[in-house]
Protein backbone atom coordinates (compact mmCIF):
# COMPACT_ATOMS: atom_id res chain seq x y z
CA UNK A 1 0.00 0.00 0.00
CA UNK A 2 2.72 2.55 1.10
CA UNK A 3 5.02 1.54 -2.26
CA UNK A 4 1.34 2.39 -4.14
CA UNK A 5 0.83 5.72 -2.57
CA UNK A 6 4.87 6.38 -2.99
CA UNK A 7 4.31 5.64 -6.94
CA UNK A 8 0.79 7.89 -6.92
CA UNK A 9 2.93 10.72 -5.27
CA UNK A 10 5.71 10.53 -7.96
CA UNK A 11 3.70 10.84 -10.87
CA UNK A 12 1.80 13.84 -8.96
CA UNK A 13 5.08 15.55 -8.56
CA UNK A 14 6.42 15.15 -11.68
CA UNK A 15 3.16 16.31 -13.38
CA UNK A 16 3.10 19.05 -11.08
CA UNK A 17 6.80 20.25 -12.21
CA UNK A 18 5.59 19.73 -15.65
CA UNK A 19 2.66 21.89 -15.80
CA UNK A 20 4.23 25.15 -15.45
CA UNK A 21 6.28 25.19 -18.02
CA UNK A 22 4.07 23.29 -20.56
CA UNK A 23 1.64 25.79 -19.61
CA UNK A 24 3.96 28.84 -20.94
CA UNK A 25 4.92 27.00 -24.02
CA UNK A 26 1.39 26.08 -24.95
CA UNK A 27 0.57 30.14 -24.08
CA UNK A 28 3.39 31.69 -25.66
CA UNK A 29 3.45 29.60 -28.87
CA UNK A 30 -0.43 29.88 -29.44
CA UNK A 31 -0.45 33.61 -29.12
CA UNK A 32 3.05 33.37 -32.03
CA UNK A 33 0.90 31.45 -33.97
CA UNK A 34 -2.72 33.60 -34.20
CA UNK A 35 -0.85 37.37 -33.85
CA UNK A 36 2.63 36.73 -35.33
CA UNK A 37 2.25 40.33 -37.13
CA UNK A 38 1.07 41.75 -34.54
CA UNK A 39 4.22 41.84 -32.77
CA UNK A 40 7.72 43.48 -33.04
CA UNK A 41 10.83 41.27 -33.85
CA UNK A 42 12.21 42.02 -30.17
CA UNK A 43 9.42 41.13 -28.91
CA UNK A 44 8.90 37.46 -30.94
CA UNK A 45 12.34 37.24 -29.58
CA UNK A 46 11.35 37.25 -25.96
CA UNK A 47 8.58 34.94 -26.53
CA UNK A 48 11.27 32.70 -28.32
CA UNK A 49 13.55 32.91 -25.66
CA UNK A 50 10.87 32.14 -22.91
CA UNK A 51 9.28 29.01 -24.78
CA UNK A 52 13.23 27.78 -25.05
CA UNK A 53 13.91 28.30 -21.49
CA UNK A 54 10.80 26.48 -20.90
CA UNK A 55 11.70 23.65 -22.97
CA UNK A 56 14.82 23.40 -21.64
CA UNK A 57 12.97 23.30 -18.17
CA UNK A 58 11.16 20.17 -18.98
CA UNK A 59 13.65 18.67 -20.68
CA UNK A 60 15.94 18.96 -17.66
CA UNK A 61 12.54 17.64 -15.28
CA UNK A 62 12.02 14.74 -17.63
CA UNK A 63 16.05 13.87 -17.16
CA UNK A 64 15.84 13.80 -13.71
CA UNK A 65 13.38 11.17 -13.66
CA UNK A 66 15.31 9.03 -16.13
CA UNK A 67 18.04 8.91 -13.58
CA UNK A 68 15.68 8.49 -10.63
CA UNK A 69 14.32 5.34 -12.29
CA UNK A 70 18.29 4.22 -12.52
CA UNK A 71 18.92 5.26 -9.19
CA UNK A 72 16.21 3.34 -7.86
CA UNK A 73 16.80 0.27 -10.05
CA UNK A 74 20.51 0.14 -9.16
CA UNK A 75 21.61 0.93 -12.85
CA UNK A 76 22.84 4.43 -12.48
CA UNK A 77 26.52 5.33 -14.43
CA UNK A 78 28.59 8.41 -13.70
CA UNK A 79 30.70 9.89 -15.71
CA UNK A 80 33.04 11.06 -13.91
CA UNK A 81 35.45 14.22 -14.87
CA UNK A 82 37.58 17.58 -13.09
CA UNK A 83 34.69 19.77 -12.73
CA UNK A 84 34.59 23.64 -12.20
CA UNK A 85 32.46 24.44 -9.83
CA UNK A 86 32.11 28.02 -10.66
CA UNK A 87 31.32 27.55 -14.59
CA UNK A 88 28.56 24.64 -13.18
CA UNK A 89 27.03 27.33 -11.22
CA UNK A 90 26.66 29.45 -13.23
CA UNK A 91 25.13 26.87 -15.72
CA UNK A 92 22.81 26.02 -12.86
CA UNK A 93 21.86 29.89 -12.21
CA UNK A 94 21.30 29.55 -16.42
CA UNK A 95 19.08 26.72 -15.93
CA UNK A 96 16.68 28.61 -13.51
CA UNK A 97 16.73 32.57 -15.16
CA UNK A 98 12.92 32.13 -16.54
CA UNK A 99 11.74 31.89 -12.89
CA UNK A 100 11.08 35.19 -10.94
CA UNK A 101 13.76 36.18 -8.23
CA UNK A 102 16.83 34.25 -10.02
CA UNK A 103 18.50 37.87 -10.02
CA UNK A 104 19.11 37.49 -6.35
CA UNK A 105 21.36 34.50 -6.78
CA UNK A 106 25.03 35.73 -5.96
CA UNK A 107 28.17 33.23 -6.85
CA UNK A 108 30.52 33.34 -4.47
CA UNK A 109 32.59 30.30 -5.74
CA UNK A 110 36.79 30.57 -6.42
CA UNK A 111 36.95 29.66 -10.15
CA UNK A 112 40.09 27.20 -9.47
CA UNK A 113 37.66 25.19 -7.19
CA UNK A 114 36.95 21.87 -8.43
CA UNK A 115 35.14 18.49 -7.85
CA UNK A 116 35.51 15.26 -9.07
CA UNK A 117 32.19 13.83 -10.34
CA UNK A 118 29.76 13.79 -13.21
CA UNK A 119 29.01 17.09 -14.65
CA UNK A 120 25.32 16.92 -15.58
CA UNK A 121 24.28 15.00 -12.62
CA UNK A 122 26.20 17.95 -10.12
CA UNK A 123 24.44 20.49 -12.64
CA UNK A 124 20.86 18.61 -11.47
CA UNK A 125 21.97 19.03 -7.78
CA UNK A 126 22.78 22.61 -8.10
CA UNK A 127 20.22 23.52 -10.28
CA UNK A 128 17.35 22.10 -7.64
CA UNK A 129 19.13 23.69 -4.63
CA UNK A 130 19.30 27.29 -6.19
CA UNK A 131 15.34 26.65 -7.93
CA UNK A 132 14.21 25.75 -4.33
CA UNK A 133 16.00 29.24 -2.81
CA UNK A 134 14.71 31.25 -5.37
CA UNK A 135 10.91 29.83 -4.92
CA UNK A 136 10.96 29.67 -1.25
CA UNK A 137 12.52 33.42 -0.64
CA UNK A 138 10.54 36.20 -1.41
CA UNK A 139 13.91 38.64 -1.04
CA UNK A 140 17.34 38.91 0.03
CA UNK A 141 19.97 37.38 -1.30
CA UNK A 142 20.49 33.75 -2.04
CA UNK A 143 24.32 33.08 -1.63
CA UNK A 144 26.45 30.31 -4.05
CA UNK A 145 29.44 29.44 -2.21
CA UNK A 146 32.32 27.01 -2.08
CA UNK A 147 35.30 26.26 0.11
CA UNK A 148 37.84 23.19 -0.97
CA UNK A 149 39.56 21.81 2.93
CA UNK A 150 42.76 19.76 3.44
CA UNK A 151 41.05 16.63 3.52
CA UNK A 152 40.45 16.46 -0.26
CA UNK A 153 36.72 17.06 -0.31
CA UNK A 154 35.05 20.22 -1.29
CA UNK A 155 32.16 21.84 0.64
CA UNK A 156 29.26 23.64 -1.23
CA UNK A 157 26.42 25.59 0.16
CA UNK A 158 23.75 27.05 -1.03
CA UNK A 159 21.67 29.71 1.25
CA UNK A 160 18.62 31.97 1.20
CA UNK A 161 16.82 34.74 3.33
CA UNK A 162 13.08 33.02 2.65
CA UNK A 163 10.42 31.28 4.83
CA UNK A 164 12.83 28.74 6.38
CA UNK A 165 11.65 25.01 6.95
CA UNK A 166 9.60 24.09 10.00
CA UNK A 167 11.99 21.94 12.95
CA UNK A 168 9.74 19.05 12.76
CA UNK A 169 9.89 18.72 8.88
CA UNK A 170 13.97 19.77 8.32
CA UNK A 171 14.95 15.80 9.24
CA UNK A 172 12.50 14.77 6.10
CA UNK A 173 13.03 17.45 3.08
CA UNK A 174 15.24 14.69 1.27
CA UNK A 175 12.36 11.78 1.91
CA UNK A 176 11.28 9.96 -1.30
CA UNK A 177 7.89 9.70 -2.14
CA UNK A 178 7.22 5.55 -0.57
CA UNK A 179 9.04 7.03 2.51
CA UNK A 180 6.58 10.39 2.73
CA UNK A 181 3.62 7.95 2.14
CA UNK A 182 0.69 7.66 4.74
CA UNK A 183 2.26 11.20 6.50
CA UNK A 184 1.70 14.81 6.21
CA UNK A 185 4.66 16.55 3.90
CA UNK A 186 5.75 20.02 3.71
CA UNK A 187 4.38 22.16 0.97
CA UNK A 188 6.91 22.29 -1.98
CA UNK A 189 9.02 19.37 -1.01
CA UNK A 190 9.45 17.41 -4.62
CA UNK A 191 11.38 14.82 -5.88
CA UNK A 192 14.06 17.73 -6.62
CA UNK A 193 15.62 17.23 -3.22
CA UNK A 194 15.18 13.03 -3.11
CA UNK A 195 17.09 12.96 -6.06
CA UNK A 196 19.72 15.65 -5.22
CA UNK A 197 20.61 13.36 -2.19
CA UNK A 198 21.11 10.32 -4.02
CA UNK A 199 22.93 11.92 -6.67
CA UNK A 200 25.00 13.47 -4.49
CA UNK A 201 25.69 9.69 -2.56
CA UNK A 202 26.86 8.07 -5.67
CA UNK A 203 29.81 10.71 -5.46
CA UNK A 204 30.45 9.47 -2.10
CA UNK A 205 29.33 12.65 -1.03
CA UNK A 206 26.92 13.98 1.70
CA UNK A 207 23.81 16.75 1.93
CA UNK A 208 22.25 18.00 4.62
CA UNK A 209 19.94 21.15 5.37
CA UNK A 210 19.84 23.74 7.94
CA UNK A 211 17.20 26.22 8.77
CA UNK A 212 16.04 28.53 11.35
CA UNK A 213 11.98 29.21 10.72
CA UNK A 214 11.54 32.96 8.71
CA UNK A 215 15.27 33.56 8.70
CA UNK A 216 15.90 31.14 5.74
CA UNK A 217 18.10 27.82 5.13
CA UNK A 218 21.11 26.39 3.68
CA UNK A 219 21.81 23.50 1.94
CA UNK A 220 25.17 22.16 2.25
CA UNK A 221 27.14 19.32 -0.51
CA UNK A 222 30.07 17.76 0.38
CA UNK A 223 32.06 15.93 -2.48
CA UNK A 224 35.56 14.84 -3.40
CA UNK A 225 37.59 17.52 -4.52
CA UNK A 226 40.16 16.78 -7.83
CA UNK A 227 43.17 15.75 -6.36
CA UNK A 228 46.01 18.56 -6.27
CA UNK A 229 43.03 21.44 -6.81
CA UNK A 230 43.16 22.27 -3.23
Amino acid sequence: MAQEQGFAEMISKIAHELRSPLTSVKGFSATLVKRWDSFTDEQRKQFVETIHQDSLRMARVIAEVVDLARIESGRLELNHAEVHLHSLCERAVKNVEALAGSERVVIEVDQDICVWGDLQRLEHVVSNLIENAVKFSDEGSISVSAQAHPDDTVEFRVSDQGVGIDPERLDSVFDGPGERAGRATPSGTGLGLYLSKRLVEAHYGTISAASEKGAGSSFTVVLPAVKGAT
